[in-house]
Formats: C-alpha cells, structure tokens, sequence
C-alpha cells in the first residue's frame, strides 16, 4: 500500500500547523492557507486521499472549495472532513449539502482526531482501491483510466503525444469454453502482468471488462514511439502461456487513437476512436493495430450493418460452397476438392470468407455455419466419382461443440457418403487451445473412417509435438511457404523438411497455394503427394465442378 497524500487547507497558520504535525506519521501532508491555493495544488499535482478544509475562510469559503474539489472528475471519491467552530444547524446542512464527509468541531479532541483519520484514510484505501481497480487483476478500472485520461489531456505538456490503446484477445472466448473460467481467469492476470511490463511509472494499462485491455501513453514523444509501442503489446501478449500443464496460445489486435494535451479532446471520444481503430485492425486479419482516422466512422457503421445481415444470411439461403481441385501428382489427376464457403449478398454480390468468417467466429455464428457447410459438402461430394474426396475447414469453436461428432455423422449419413471420402482440415490452433478434448473428438471421427488433414502447417506453436499425438492422414503446408519457395532458400528447405516428415510419418502431403510453374517443378521435386492452387483451378461454382467432372468422365471414355 502507497503511502496517502492529505491536503490541509485553513487560514489559520497556527491550526494548520497542528493538524498536519498530529497526522504526519499517517499521511503525506500537503499545506494551504486558502482555498485558491489549494486548488492550485491539486490542478498541478493531481490526486489526493484526503482533504482536510477548515469552514470558515475568506475569498473561497470551505463550502465553495468542497463544491470544486468535487467537481474534479479524479477527486470525486475522496473523503473531505470539514473543521469547523460553527455548531450551527446551517452551516453543517451546507458542509454536508456541499460534499462533505464528516464534520469535526473545534476546539479538536487531538487523540480522537488521530484515530479518526487513521480510520478514514483505511476505508478511503479499501473503497477507492475497490472502486478505481479491477478486482480480478488489480489493474485500474474504465473509471480510473478516464480520470488519468483527462489529466493527461488537460495538465500534460502540449507538445507530446497522448495515446490511446484497445485491445482484445482472440481465442480467448475459446480458452474460457474448454479449459474453463478459472483458466481464462488465470490468462487474464498472466496478460495484466505482462502489460505492465511494458509501460513505465507515468502511463496507465487497465481492464475494460472481459478480455478488453486499455493502455495510456501519457507523453509520447513522436509517432514512432506510439507504434513501437502497439508492436510490442502484440509481441508479448501473443507468445504462449503455460497453465496448468498446458500451453496456451492467443493473439491480439490493437486500436490507437492519439490525442494532444489543450486540444479539448475528451476521453470518452479517445477510447470511442481506438475502438474503432480496433475494429479495422481485426478487420485488416488480426494481430496487427491501426490508428484512427476520421474516415473509419464509416467502416464502423458499415460493419454493423454486415453483422445484421450476416445473422439473417445462413436461413436465408445465401451461403454457397465453392470447390477447389486436388490434384494428385503422381498421375496428374484430381483426387478431389475443397469446399470453400462464399457468402451472396442479396445487395453486395459474392462477399469474400476474409470479409465475415472472422465476424462470424466473433458473434457466434460460425459453429451453425460450420454444421451447414458439412452437410452441404457432403451432399454434394456423393455425386461425384467414388474415388474423389471432399475436404472440409474445421473452425476452432467447433470442438467447443461436443455436438461436432454427431453433426459429422449425420452428415455422412443423410448423404450416404463414404466416411474415407470426408476430410476435415485443422489447424495447429484447434490442438493448442483445448489438446485433450480436440484429441478425442478427432480420435472419434477417424474411428468411423473421416480423414484428418493438419492445414497450415508450420504457422503455429509445437507442431511436431501433435504430429506424434495423434496419427494424421495429411499434412498441408502454408501457402507463405509456398509462394517464396524459388527466390528464399529458407522457405525452400522448409518446404523440404515438412515433405520428409510427412514421408517419415506415412503421411500424404498437400503444398497449397501453387501459382506458378516453377513452384510446381519444386515441389514436385520435393516429393510432394498433392498441390491446390490457382496454377491448377480457382474455386469453382457447384455447377462448373459437375462439369468439369462430366468433361473429364467424357475424355477417360474416350481414351
């Protein structure tokens, strides 16, 4: 506990003197012979604890000063006990009225006055500390963060900079629905401390309420201080956290609005504009920030507006699935697709999965949309050649639905599909957020015959690690990988590496992303099993799969 700061204001020297000796073993003591210089002190040096004013002095009255003091957003909560010698009825109904606390006649019983601050300056710690912090983390709360807020905006030098962060965590709903509250409680206290890590003394990070997170810079200097700033917010909240026993991966994306001292910003319109700017950097694919601009307003408004259409789209019937050929490279033909959702927007026209796939992860959406896109792949995959598969995109918020199994199974079994023809895509995320539970379920699905594939392999933490958890079907290689494989020799060693795993694990293995010739010559030489990418097809419409299947069905009859 910080030692408190007490404010003695009376005209009297002699009084004043006293009063401050008796509760300086207590308190920090700051003296002032009048109301004005009182005032002066606190728009200068901030908060106090305490305020001690005697009723009765000239030019600013005790009543008129207790009524500024409280009409300073930061001094709104402190305890302010009133010295008088006036017994009378009006003049304690006016210190009361005024914002007084309690009052104490003069002439002062000393040893009772001791105890009486002693006993204020207590319960002014416990309350104010419980009203201006967060009780999970101990972190200053929303309140706390504005009156810091509006001292630096009002009192701080008019040339630096006050910058405004916000910022989420993605994945944290996830952590919360399958490891557990008391997990994502400890994430939260894990994310708090390492915050505070990066700030010095003078700039504030607080708990907005969930997993929303705020950040004051009080006095940047320049830009690039802002931004060095936001990338590191990033680059500690996203390295892992071990809890309980287990690993646990998030991002976060951050909004910065910035502000000069004098300028009559208010603080509410700051933490308004870094939520914005939160929103278009989440919109821009996450783990990156964005600072305000004016013209995000619209994108605010247009997002909103996307929400509640994208929450009438799925009964609507306004989801498709496009498919994207798998080619085998051993014979040169396809071994089947990809289902790719695409969403058409009665107004907007085919609106792309980067747009409202992360909308829907994020509004709840995307488990009913997930259940649609597998049964509508398999409808669709049991009217091709028997020998082709379809490969399906699981989302993480899937296998915090123990209905996942289920949904697989009677997909397959409105379908008829073969299990063996059914692939379901992971990411490393899905293994990393809740191992054991994921595991099951995946064990579950592959006893029933569906193939598993570890999409994007070699973008997460410890993949070799679930390699050796769980047998999978596949491997797929990112495409980043992919598209520097013939000018970055590390990407191509890369690429190498993840082709003899697979091959040492008896694995297949897919390179997504293969555009050009020359990337196919590579990782055909690699010893690769399949490629996808534009080189070979873009995602096709139902229609055009059928056919191109009926074409081809025409060609083999042929030869």
């Amino acid at each position: 506990m910080r030692r408190p700061k007490v404010l003695v204001v009376d005209d009297d020297a002699f009084s004043r003197t006293v009063v401050a000796r008796k509760i300086a073993k207590l308190a920090d003591v700051v003296e002032a012979d009048d109301g004005q210089s009182a005032l002066s002190h606190l728009s200068t040096s901030g908060v106090v604890d305490l305020a001690i004013v005697d009723l009765e002095m000239p030019n600013i009255s005790g009543v008129e000063l207790i009524r500024k003091i409280r009409a300073q957003p930061a001094l709104k909560h402190i305890p302010i006990i009133v010295l008088t010698a006036n017994e009378t009825r009006g003049g304690l109904e006016n210190a009361f009225m005024s914002g007084a606390t309690s009052v104490l006649l003069k002439p002062l019983n000393w040893e009772a006055f001791g105890e009486h601050i002693r006993h204020v300056l207590e319960l002014a710690y416990r309350a104010g500390h419980m009203a201006l912090h967060d009780a999970l983390t101990g972190l200053p709360n929303r309140v706390l963060l504005n009156e810091r807020l509006e001292h630096a905006l009002n009192f701080g030098n008019p040339e630096s900079i006050v910058a405004t962060y916000i910022l989420d965590l993605d994945q944290f709903k996830h952590v919360n629905d399958t490891l557990g509250h008391p997990t994502g409680d400890k994430l939260l206290k894990m994310v708090a401390d390492r915050l505070q890590l990066i700030i010095r003394s003078k700039d504030t990070v607080a708990r907005m309420g969930g997993d929303e997170f705020a950040l004051v810079l009080a006095d940047a200097a320049q830009q690039s201080d802002v931004d060095a700033v936001a990338r590191r917010i990033i680059e500690v909240v996203s390295e892992p956290y071990e809890i309980n026993g287990r690993q646990v991966v998030i991002g976060t994306s951050v909004g910065i609005a910035i502000g000069r001292p004098a300028q009559g910003l208010l603080p509410d319109q700051l933490i308004r504009n870094a939520d914005v700017a939160l929103y278009k950097a989440k919109h821009e694919g996450r783990g990156t920030f964005s600072q305000f601009m004016p013209e995000m307003d619209a994108l605010v408004k247009a997002r909103g507006a996307l929400e509640y259409d994208l929450r009438k789209a799925l009964t609507a019937g306004e989801f498709e699935l496009y498919y994207q050929p798998l080619i085998n490279l051993a014979d040169n033909r396809i071994s089947g697709f990809e289902a790719l959702i695409r969403w058409r927007h009665p107004e907007k026209g085919l609106v792309q999965p980067g747009v409202f796939v992360p909308l829907a992860e994020e509004i709840g959406l995307i488990v009913p949309i997930g259940e649609w896109v597998v049964r509508e792949a398999c409808a669709m995959a049991v009217q091709w050649p028997d020998n082709l598969k379809v490969a399906v995109n699981i989302s993480p918020a899937h296998f915090c639905d123990t209905a996942l199994v289920q949904t697989v199974m009677d997909a397959l079994a409105a379908s008829g599909l073969a299990p063996n023809r059914l692939e379901l895509e992971i990411t490393e995320t899905n293994l990393l957020q809740n191992s054991a539970a994921t595991l099951s379920a995946l064990h579950q699905l592959r006893d029933i015959g569906v193939r598993i594939a570890m999409d994007d392999f070699g973008t997460g933490y410890s993949s070799l690690s679930y390699l050796q958890s769980f047998p999978f079907d596949k491997i797929k290689i990112d495409r980043s990988f992919v598209e520097k494989i013939t000018e970055d020799a590390n990407s191509l060693n890369i690429v190498r590496a993840v082709a003899a795993l697979a091959k040492g694990l008896g694995m297949s293995s897919t390179a997504e992303g293969v555009e050009t010739v020359e990337q196919l010559a590579r990782i055909k030489a690699e010893g690769y099993t399949e490629i996808q990418g534009y080189l070979v097809s873009k995602p096709l419409p139902a229609h055009e799969v059928t056919a191109m299947l009926r074409k081809l069905h025409v060609r083999s009859r042929a030869a």
